[in-house]
């Protein structure tokens, strides 16, 4: 009897410590790059280690007094990293303005402390003119593109401040070089602006002023377009741009999500010469993809078939995007706070999807993620915990981390044969 029992304690053991491996393993292939508990602010030489009711300038006299919390300068549990990018040593990250307190919602930081403080982009005077500001994008000509919503999203006090528009920095001379008000056709109701989250660029480095930009419009579950040879923005419709109310209820970072958000990410990849837009909304199991020729043109897409197919169960995905000279699809999959990956030569559906990462604590909900080089970078950020008024200031919360591509897929169905 002592035998037995000891025979299934070790095999209990070895079960556990196999499982841990395993998790081990695939928590290992990210690394940490920075990790905050709470967002600070370095503004014009000085630090905001905490929240701020008034903007501090040399030789001003402040008076102790109540001030609202719409009034207040930096309100820190307020400030939620929401989307980022990479561009050489140089990380920028985005804070939109969801609540009172934001100094700044475009940032950046350098490679080399682990908490270091956000600064304004390119510096604090300039970045005033940008309201709420969700997932950059760099592209292949040195620019920094993104939409500011305009949109301030504090509960009870949604409104617009200022009309979205698509913002374009020279990113060799950290000026702005161009300033696209979205065309008002492309704003179906007062929710659109707080729906256009990602920035998509279309473009051939050596035809840099004839680009295209594909945005989301999670809120209204739509598809932007903007040419900017031709400074123009219209609107696409279909239904493969919907929430699917099947996909609902899945849980990340401890809670049920209940949203119904539309269109979240489009990826673009090159097959047979011709340019595919990769894309699915946040709440979906699907993937879909349509060749960008239809997307430039601006014809209705009311014909069209774009359905890969589903990959079943908890496979809800946020951002995604590409591994160009392996063809692998990175998604993050925030219904297990996994990293997964798909060989896109291959049918989209369970059996050629598979985790490569996963942390239930860091990566609790994946909010952005991009494929720069061989390398995928992630921000995580617990937005439910925030979103609920669950989360704890005295923990890691924050965290942007990246993976070799090749560490990544090592082992995996990803590597099917082309």
């Amino acid at each position: 009897m002592i035998k037995i029992c000891s025979l299934n304690l070790l095999l209990f053991v070895t079960i556990g410590i196999c499982k841990y491996s395993v998790y081990a393993r695939k928590h290992e292939k990210l690394k940490e790059v920075f990790s905050w508990k709470q967002i600070g602010y370095k503004i014009n030489g000085y630090s905001y280690r905490n929240s701020s009711d008034y903007e501090y300038k040399p030789h001003a006299v402040y008076f102790e007094e109540d001030l609202e919390e719409r009034e207040r300068f930096f309100i820190q549990p307020n400030n939620v990293p929401i989307g980022f990018e990479v561009y050489n040593e140089k990380i920028f990250v985005t804070v939109p303005r969801r609540r009172y307190g934001i100094p700044s919602t475009l940032n950046y930081v350098t490679r080399g402390e682990k908490s270091p403080y956000l600064k304004p982009y390119p510096d604090m005077m300039r970045s005033r003119h940008l309201f709420s500001v969700y997932r950059p994008r760099v592209d292949v000509c040195d620019r920094l593109w993104m939409v500011d919503t305009g949109h301030l999203e504090v509960p009870n006090d949604r409104r617009q401040i200022q009309p979205p528009s698509i913002v374009i920095f020279d990113l060799k001379t950290d000026t702005q070089i161009h300033k696209h008000v979205l065309d008002p056709s492309v704003l179906v109701s007062n929710r659109t602006s707080a729906g256009l989250t990602s920035i998509t660029v279309d473009v051939d480095p050596h035809k840099c002023d004839d680009a295209y930009a594909y945005i989301n419009d999670l809120a209204t579950e739509g598809l932007v377009v903007y040419s900017l040879k031709e400074d123009r923005s219209w609107r696409l419709e279909h239904p493969s741009f919907r929430h699917n109310d099947a996909a609902m209820n899945f849980t990340a970072a401890g809670h049920v999500i209940n949203w119904r958000d539309g269109l979240f990410s489009v990826a673009l990849a090159r097959r047979l010469g011709n340019t595919l837009a990769y894309y699915h909304p946040l709440v979906s199991t699907q993937e879909f993809a349509i060749s960008t020729n239809k997307l430039k043109t601006g014809g209705p897409l009311d014909e069209l078939n774009p359905a890969l197919g589903d990959a079943g169960p908890n496979t809800q995905r946020g951002s995604h995007d590409i591994h160009s000279p392996t063809n692998i699809m990175f998604f993050a999959n925030v219904a297990q706070a996994a990293v997964m990956c798909w060989n896109i030569n291959t049918a989209y559906n369970g059996n050629n999807l598979q985790i490569v990462a996963q942390d239930t604590n860091r990566l609790g909900y994946i909010s952005d993620l991009k494929v720069r080089g061989d390398d995928v970078w992630l921000l995580a950020n617990q937005i439910p915990k925030f979103v609920y008024n669950t989360q704890n200031i005295n923990e890691y919360n924050y965290f942007i981390m990246r993976g070799s591509v090749q560490e990544l897929i090592a082992g995996t169905k990803c590597l099917q044969p082309i």
